[in-house]
């Protein structure tokens, strides 16, 4: 089942190339936006390699591979802090991690670039019906909506190429199959989403400010029971579902979340583990910053279980990176 949440590079400096193997911790902080390397990992369970460090001018990431490090799944966080310019990767592993409906902020943004390049007003200049479907896709996050604008927007060959001008180096989009309409399934790394947001949260070439605007207004508007992950934090620590965090005056919190059984699982269902995923922007109380975080393999369990132990995981790691980029 897929049913939820999903800027982009305003100066790419230099790439991130490598990765540690299997289970080792990695961090880096860059300037500019990062993308990732990726490769295959077979286990489905992987723990950070304690004492790894976090540099960088804000250091977003403190405290979070220790606590990692008690959790199970293959967790990617990438922070763009707007105050240094600089993105902050984390990743616990290699395992290619599954966008689920996170995707759908890269269907909208590709359908937001066609209009600003045909020189159509946004939003008014858009017709009623792929209004109505953005809408749907991105607060009440329908997957037909999700795959209507996929397919009338060219599939996974034009989202590709959408994707160079992110770019998305470590994105491969899911295609279509005799039994699955692909997208959901495509691969990425935290760094990329967090390059994606980007491109809604702050002026580009890519995305007008008019395309930008709306955009982000669609996700400051999740549907109820929709708006848990990197909400935690910004919205304060009472955090539980199902209502999650609850806005707060000041504070601008622009949210796409996904979640799915892991792709590899052939059964998808409850023996399989989880994929979430929490992506967007925050504003306020001195604050300015994107955050991506990505959750492969989370354990399986009966009901829900892997999909609350991703939630927990995402927003705690969001309650951390709140915390440590605090005004000093």
């Amino acid at each position: 089942m897929l049913t939820a949440f999903g800027a982009g590079a305003r100066r790419v400096v230099r790439r991130l190339v490598a990765l540690g193997a299997g289970s080792a911790f990695l961090a880096i902080t860059l300037s500019g936006s990062v993308a990732s390397a990726s490769s295959t990992l077979t286990t489905t369970t992987t723990t950070t390699t304690p004492g790894a460090t976090v540099s960088g001018p804000a250091a977003p990431l403190k405290g979070i591979a220790s606590y990692l490090a008690t959790r199970q799944g293959v967790v990617q966080v990438a922070v763009y802090d707007e105050a240094t310019g600089a993105t902050s990767v984390l990743s616990t592993g290699t395992v290619p991690q599954a966008t689920a409906s996170i995707a759908k902020v890269d269907i909208l943004a590709e359908w937001l670039h066609g209009y600003d390049a045909g020189a159509v007003a946004v939003p008014g200049g858009i017709p009623f019906s792929i209004k109505y479907l953005m809408q749907q896709m991105i607060q009440d996050s329908v997957n037909p909506a999700a795959t209507a604008l996929f397919y009338m927007g060219g599939g996974c060959g034009a989202l590709t190429t959408f994707n160079l001008l992110i770019p998305t180096s470590n994105t491969t989009v899911g295609c279509q199959t005799p039994i699955y309409y692909g997208w959901g399934d495509t691969t990425t790394s935290a760094a990329d989403q967090a390059a994606l947001v980007e491109h809604y949260a702050y002026a580009n070439s890519v995305l007008s400010d008019a395309s930008r605007a709306y955009g982000l207004g669609l996700m400051e508007n999740i549907a109820p029971g929709q708006g848990w992950g990197i909400t935690c934090g910004p919205w304060g620590s009472s955090c539980a579902g199902p209502s999650y965090a609850q806005p707060v005056p000041g504070v601008t919190v622009a949210v796409k979340n996904g979640w799915k059984y892991t792709p590899s699982c052939v059964a998808q269902d409850q023996i399989c583990p989880w994929q979430m995923n929490s992506i967007g922007w925050v504003s306020g109380k001195g604050r300015n910053y994107v955050l991506a975080v990505l959750t492969g393999y989370d354990p399986a369990g009966p009901g829900l279980y892997g999909y609350n132990y991703g939630i927990t995981t995402i927003q705690q790691v969001s309650q951390l990176v709140w915390s440590d980029l605090a005004p000093s």
